[in-house]
C-alpha cells in the first residue's frame, strides 16, 4: 500500500513521469527477455542471423550443448533462373517445415521488392522430397513495376519451421528477363 499512498501524493506531473518510466522498463525488460529466449535459436545451424553480421559466439560448455540440442533448420536455394517470361526459383531444406514463401528483388543500389508478378502463385513444397519451387510469372492488369531487361534480379524465400523459428535464402536468377 505504500506504494500506491506515494503515487497518490504526486503532482499530475510527477504521475506522468513515474507512469512513462514504468512503461518504458516494462518495454525493455520484454525486449531484453526476448533476446535471452531468442539467442540460442540464433547459435543454431540455419537459424536466420543479421544481414552480413555473423551469429555470436560462446565458448561456454552450456552454449554449446544448447547450440547442438537446437533442431538443424536450413533453407538452400538451388536454383534461379529466367526461363521464357518467368522466373523459377527451386530449392530444398532441412528440418520439419511448415512453409516456405519466396519474392522476387531487383537489384542495384535501391534494392527493392518488386510488385510484378502474380503473388497468387504461392510456391509449390514437396514434403516428402524437402523440395520447393516457386514460379514468378506477370500479373494480369495493371502492373506497378516493369522488369528491365537489363535489370538484375534475385529471388528471397523464407522457411517457416515450428516454434516459429525462420530461415531464408538468397539467390541471384540467371539469364536475363524478356525483353
Amino acid at each position: 500500500m505504500r506504494v500506491v499512498d506515494w503515487y497518490l501524493g504526486l503532482s499530475f506531473g510527477r504521475k506522468i513521469v513515474v507512469g512513462v518510466a514504468a512503461a518504458v522498463s516494462v518495454l525493455l525488460a520484454s525486449y531484453f527477455a526476448s533476446l535471452l529466449i531468442l539467442s540460442p535459436s540464433e547459435r543454431g545451424e540455419g537459424a536466420p542471423s543479421q544481414a552480413g553480421t555473423p551469429a555470436p559466439v560462446s565458448s561456454s560448455a552450456s552454449a554449446s550443448a544448447s547450440a547442438s540440442s537446437a533442431p538443424a533448420i536450413a533453407l538452400k536455394i538451388e536454383r534461379a533462373r529466367w526461363e521464357g517470361d518467368k522466373a523459377v526459383v527451386e530449392g530444398t531444406w532441412q528440418g520439419d517445415l511448415s512453409s516456405v514463401d519466396c519474392d522476387l528483388w531487383e537489384g542495384g543500389k535501391a534494392e527493392h521488392v518488386v510488385n510484378w508478378w502474380d503473388r497468387s502463385v504461392a510456391a509449390e513444397q514437396s514434403f516428402s522430397e524437402r523440395t520447393f519451387s516457386q514460379e514468378f510469372v506477370r500479373a494480369k492488369g495493371k502492373v506497378k513495376d516493369r522488369i528491365d531487361p537489363q535489370g538484375d534480379y534475385k529471388a528471397v524465400c523464407w522457411g517457416q519451421f515450428p516454434g516459429s523459428a525462420l530461415t531464408s535464402a538468397a539467390a541471384p536468377i540467371a539469364g536475363r528477363p524478356p525483353g
